[in-house]
């Protein structure tokens, strides 16, 4: 069984090398908090490239919630009762949509 800390560490590395192998240049957060890199406490990886700035929050989970799953979409979007909404898309289209070109 992983370790919470170690699973959460995973992650991170995982989609700081998604990011940088789609061109970005991709930084983990010393402790996975921002505040090393002047932003908020939640950020775990600063990605940029050309005039793009990400500020990414990993979570990585055993399961996820079966309404965010994909069916026959590549983009699910929720949101909360007078919320803004929030846009989730497969890995796959991710990497479409920011692959550099």
């Amino acid at each position: 069984m992983m370790n919470v800390a170690k699973k959460g560490y995973r992650g991170e590395v995982e989609v700081r090398e998604l990011l940088s192998d789609l061109g970005f240049d991709a930084e983990r957060s010393w402790g996975s908090d921002g505040r090393a890199f002047g932003l908020a406490s939640d950020i775990d990886i600063k990605a940029t490239r050309d005039d793009l700035e990400l500020h990414v929050q990993v979570k990585r989970r055993k399961k996820i919630a079966s309404y965010l799953e994909f069916k026959n979409a590549n983009l699910v979007a929720v949101r909360q009762d007078r919320g803004k909404w929030v846009f989730i898309m497969s890995e796959e289209m991710f990497k479409d949509v920011l692959r550099d070109k």
